[in-house]
């Protein structure tokens, strides 16, 4: 037996093993064994008396690990073979790992990894033990090979670590998940199997839908040609849109960020050189790269896409009402009023379908009252046409020359979009001014959650980053943005030695000049004023860029705003001087790096917004009022809204439908989350 040491340091190697995360570990080892040619992979699940995962076993029939290469395997981070390698060295297969890090998730999974491999090597089918404890991760001890007559294959065994975290594998989302992740690789190679805690893995047998799309994405000067494959699924998954290589080995996984009310879906984009942008997506479309162009391609695809898929689903669906003897109608409609009435059903009674009760007899009564409130309570359709009737010559005229451009559902979502950032300017006026309001209103739980989902108002050109991250974090995304690899282990810290929580950095890459700027945000609630001390702790944190020469650049801009409602008479001074812009405390170069810090007051930033705003303000004709404001809290950020009698309750006129008309298909996940 021989020990060998893994070069790296363990606090690198513990982050790598990504320990909150026992499914993507498990995930990580079928990889492992699909890239060693295994044909069925197996997972089992072994639970204690008290039925807590107790032990996790990974066995497949791949290629194993020869002798000879067992040392050059664990004994480094990177320089896996399978980094210059595109397919198995067996059956051609693509290959998912190339960083040489999978291994090291085994420690997600138990304190005791056991590696029990059979490989053919030089001297002929032999058997090596590789184990390994998570109180010295660098450190693998490997057994002496041994002469077998058994099949080639690995069995990884995880066991002793007692966490709650690993009764996520229990859970069917777990399953769910792994499905979805190898879905297109079991649909492309049929005669690879994997069982998961006793079950089968079997994506066709919960697959509603499938389409392949291709399309093209625009770098600069080069086109390139990728594929989307969208799976809908008869089961509740996490939407999730995978980067694939060509052949569908998911390569990371990224958000959706679309809407898409009623699908339970995955999607794939598939691109030839995927693997070779590994990571990036973490840019999104504010990359400068061909992942930024393809990512914003993907998701108007996707767009697209479920446009087309809202209208065959609404037939679907009808269809099916119609097929069970469900459905309220029967014959075809005899009038013109009962054609828009049947119709005007058929639009709400598809969206909200989901959450009708499942008994047939149920179904059949609620259609039917479905029925009698559209043909009894038309209100809300007779006010869409009331307003379209009304219109003058002109004003038709108009509407007949934006159709040609573009159309209505563009024109609404359009109007819905500066209608609602009007609405959310006047709810957060009401918040931080009001003098009951802001006395309840929370920071961290309630105004940094809405305005991680608000960031227009600091800019239209920035991209949300990280939110309520370490200053180690935000350091960490600055370098990968910059291309400039891992940061050194030792961390960054502030003046006074502690590393400091910021609520949020976006960032933003200028054409001229090949120049990002960075904004970082630090928030104060209403009810805090800020005083020489709130000041000095943003100062901090851009003290503890400029002095780090790692953050040094010239092509970088830093800027620091501290939000307050109210600030002391020192800082006050220190914010309004005589030749500098006011708000502006700090602007200091140092090594090539650019830092400002400024203090603003939520007023600033709201005015600012209202004045980018003030054009479509005065052409709109929207003045919110308070109830119109918080009702687009409500809805938008339902969750994260403040309680209690500020907040103004419902219209008792509100219906469902009102909602759905606007644009045919209501919002479900916004529902549901209510």
């Amino acid at each position: 037996m021989r020990r060998v040491h893994l070069e790296a340091a363990e606090d690198h190697v513990e982050r790598l093993a990504r320990e909150g995360d026992p499914v993507g570990a498990v995930k990580e080892l079928i990889w492992n064994a699909l890239d060693a040619d295994a044909t069925r992979v197996e997972v089992v699940i072994e639970r204690s008396a008290t039925g807590a995962v107790d032990k996790i076993v990974v066995a497949d029939n791949g290629s194993g690990i020869t002798p000879e290469a067992c040392s050059s395997t664990f004994d480094r981070i990177g320089g896996s073979w399978k980094k210059t390698a595109r397919t198995s060295p067996g059956l051609g297969r693509p290959l998912h790992g190339q960083a040489g890090q999978g291994r090291l998730r085994a420690f997600a999974l138990g304190a005791f990894i056991r590696w029990t491999t059979i490989a053919d090597g030089i001297d002929g089918r032999q058997k090596t033990i590789i184990s390994a404890h998570n109180a010295s991760r660098n450190d693998f001890q490997i057994g002496d090979p041994q002469p077998v007559g058994e099949a080639p294959g690995t069995v990884v065994e995880a066991w002793g670590r007692q966490s709650a975290v690993l009764n996520r594998l229990l859970v069917e989302k777990a399953r769910t998940q792994i499905t979805t992740e190898f879905a297109p690789y079991l649909a492309m190679y049929s005669d690879v199997e994997i069982e998961f805690d006793g079950k089968e893995v079997d994506p066709k047998s919960v697959i509603q839908n499938e389409a392949s799309i291709p399309f093209e994405f625009t770098h600069g000067d080069v086109v390139g040609a990728a594929e989307l494959r969208v799976i809908e699924w008869d089961m509740r998954v996490d939407r999730e849109l995978h980067l694939c290589d060509a052949e569908g080995v998911t390569v990371d996984i990224t958000e959706m960020r679309i809407q898409a009310p009623g699908f339970d879906y995955t999607a794939y984009v598939m691109w030839r050189d995927m693997p070779d942008h590994r990571g990036e997506f973490l840019l999104g479309e504010a990359s400068d790269g061909p992942i930024g162009s393809l990512l914003s391609a993907t998701r108007q695809a996707l767009r697209d896409h479920f446009k087309k898929r809202t209208v065959e689903r609404r037939k679907e669906v009808v269809d099916k009402w119609k097929d069970n003897g469900l459905y309220p109608y029967e014959g075809e409609p005899d009038t013109e009023a009962e054609k828009v009435e049947r119709e005007t059903f058929d639009i709400i009674a598809t969206t909200v379908h989901r959450h009708m009760p499942r008994p047939a007899k149920h179904q059949r009564a609620t259609l039917a009252l479905l029925r009698e409130s559209v043909k009894h309570q038309p209100s809300h359709v007779n006010r869409v046409l009331d307003e379209v009737f009304r219109l003058n010559s002109d004003d038709k005229s108009e509407l007949d020359r934006l159709l040609n451009r573009t159309s209505l559902s563009s024109i609404i979502k359009a109007s819905s979009s500066v209608a609602d950032r009007l609405d959310f300017l006047a709810a957060l006026s009401h918040m931080v001014f009001d003098p009951e309001v802001r006395k309840v209103i929370k920071e961290r739980t309630q105004l940094h959650k809405i305005l991680e989902n608000e960031t227009w108002i600091f800019g239209e050109h920035y991209q949300l980053l990280v939110s309520d991250r370490s200053l180690n974090q935000v350091l960490d995304r600055h370098l990968h943005v910059m291309e400039r690899g891992e940061r050194t282990p030792d961390p960054v810290y502030r003046e006074d030695g502690s590393v400091g929580i910021v609520d949020l950095m976006l960032s933003r890459a200028r054409k001229e000049h090949d120049r990002r700027q960075h904004l970082v945000v630090e928030l104060k609630a209403p009810k805090v004023k800020v005083t020489d001390k709130e000041l000095h702790q943003i100062k901090s944190y851009a003290l503890a860029v400029i002095e780090d020469p790692q953050f040094a650049d010239v092509r970088v801009e830093w800027d620091f705003w501290l939000i307050t409602s109210e600030m002391s008479r020192l800082v006050r001074a220190e914010t309004h001087q005589k030749d500098k812009p006011r708000g502006l405390a700090w602007d200091i170069s140092d090594r090539g790096c650019s830092v400002r810090v400024w203090v603003k007051t939520w007023s600033d930033l709201i005015e600012e917004s209202k004045g980018r705003l003030q054009y479509f303000k005065e052409h709109f004709d929207h003045d919110p009022s308070v109830e119109q404001a918080m009702e687009y809290l409500r809805h938008a950020h339902t969750q994260y809204a403040p309680e209690g009698s500020m907040i103004p309750a419902p219209r008792q006129d509100e219906t469902v439908a009102e909602d759905v008309i606007e644009d045919g298909v209501a919002d479900e996940d916004a529902s549901e989350s209510t």
